[in-house]
């Protein structure tokens, strides 16, 4: 699904009630600075001159000043005046023809980490002249000022020879975001090089565009610690989509065709007629899973975003298979199950995804306190709660819960909680182990994920 936003890249007058009372200030501003404007214009003119000087207008300058001819002291003074006229000319043709457009995009609503998605650019020229030899494309980050929870990567702008007056032009490109969160489009910059590329004026255009950028999803080939992960996960879902044992439904008679699992012998000897048994495998309607975006001290905030890959990749497993999903992420401020942070997928995972693409990291105390109500509300479904901390929801009282942790330090208990995960053992959560009297096990399953940083 994609989307389209229209904004137009030009100036607009302000409507709001204090625009007189800024007007005024704006006035008496130019006023005090219209002498330093003055003084500096002969500067600024020469710097705005060379930054738009381009190879041709350079040579062209070259030869105006050989045709001084200072070394003979004869300047042949046709060639230099034509030199300095079609500078002349080529800068003022240049600023006049400078182009005003009117942009749009069309992207989709989220988009993968890590991958590239196309965006669509609409142009319309709203000037009055046509804009001639133009170069579009986004703007390139600059080392020195990108921020690496930003960066991204870009296609090569696209070359349009004309694009008349009131014309609207579409071109596509791609955008490549290698963090997650809600990204803002790069800046777009017009380039036109009119006449005769002697001089180039730029124009940049904020898109004010955002995407929400999802978790990249797991792959099993990436290092050992990912493959274990997503062997407990596969685990855990097949167990729960699958059931422990089969569920009587009733019997019926016979008919040809119909496929066999149990033969009711005793009401056929009754009734004199081949009588079958029916069972059918319990069905998993609602699954909830809570991502926990909170660490200990002395964790390493990153591994957040390992949790969050883990997540989206159950997301998109269990929607494939037909189960609604209820996500729940932590919210640094206070929350309502009733409100918005509580989502539930409608047999499209794109929504929960985007939940995730807006995670924060939050406080273990607030954190344990959110889920702690939402594993209150929703303990009548299957719940699986992913985190990197020790002890979550030790008193949780749910149908089904199960707690995936993820521990950067202890690698080898990742093998054995995935032996035991895939053996069918049930291990009781690490609050229980450390309560010193027993009581009753609230947790049906746990599989415990262990990850290093060595791993790979």
């Amino acid at each position: 699904m994609t989307r389209r936003v229209f904004h137009e890249a030009v100036p607009h007058l302000e409507t709001s009630p204090g625009k007189r009372q800024r007007s005024l200030f704006a006035w008496l501003r130019a006023i005090a600075l219209l002498p330093v404007r003055i003084l500096t214009s002969p500067f600024r003119f020469y710097a705005s001159v060379r930054r738009s000087m381009t190879a041709a207008s350079v040579t062209v300058l070259l030869v105006s000043i050989v045709s001084l001819n200072i070394v003979w002291g004869y300047p042949w003074s046709g060639m230099f005046a034509a030199c300095l006229s079609l500078l002349f000319v080529g800068r003022l043709t240049n600023w006049l023809t400078r182009p005003r457009l009117e942009l749009g995009f069309s992207l989709p609503r989220s988009t993968p980490a890590g991958q590239p998605f196309a965006v669509v650019t609409h142009a319309k020229n709203i000037g009055y002249l046509p804009a001639m030899t133009l170069r579009i494309g986004f703007r390139a980050a600059r080392k020195r000022r990108a921020k690496p929870e930003s960066g991204f990567s870009l296609r090569e702008p696209h070359s349009i020879s004309l694009i008349q007056a009131g014309q609207r032009i579409h071109r596509s490109g791609s955008v490549q975001f290698d963090h997650r969160g809600i990204q803002v489009l790069p800046d777009l910059v017009v380039t036109s090089t009119f006449p005769f590329h002697l001089f180039r004026s730029s124009q940049q255009y904020q898109s004010g565009t955002s995407i929400a950028v999802t978790p990249k999803l797991m792959v099993g080939d990436e290092d050992d610690l990912t493959r274990t992960l997503l062997e407990a996960l596969g685990t855990w879902s097949h167990r729960l989509l699958a059931g422990d044992a089969l569920d009587y439904t009733g019997s019926r008679e016979y008919q040809v065709g119909m496929a066999v699992r149990r033969w009711d012998f005793s009401s056929w000897a009754r009734l004199g007629r081949p009588i079958v048994r029916e069972f059918q495998s319990p069905t998993i309607q609602m699954v909830t899973l809570v991502v926990d975006t909170a660490c200990d001290q002395g964790q390493d905030p990153s591994q957040i975003e390992r949790v969050l890959s883990l997540a989206a990749t159950a997301v998109t497993d269990l929607t494939r298979k037909s189960v609604r999903v209820g996500l729940f992420v932590p919210h640094p401020q206070a929350f309502s199950l009733q409100g918005s942070n509580l989502g539930v997928s409608t047999g499209d995972c794109e929504s929960l995804l985007i939940r995730m693409a807006e995670a924060e990291q939050v406080e273990p105390d607030e954190s344990d306190r959110q889920i702690e109500q939402v594993v209150g509300q929703m303990r009548h479904t299957p719940m699986l709660v992913i985190t990197t901390r020790k002890g979550i929801c030790g008193g949780a009282k749910a149908s089904e819960f199960t707690v995936l942790r993820i521990d950067p330090e202890e690698k080898d208990s990742m093998k054995h909680a995935g032996r035991r995960a895939s053996s069918g053992m049930k291990s009781e959560s690490p609050a229980e182990q450390q309560r010193a009297t027993p009581g009753p096990t609230t947790a049906s399953e746990h599989a415990s994920g262990y990850a290093s940083e060595g791993a790979a």
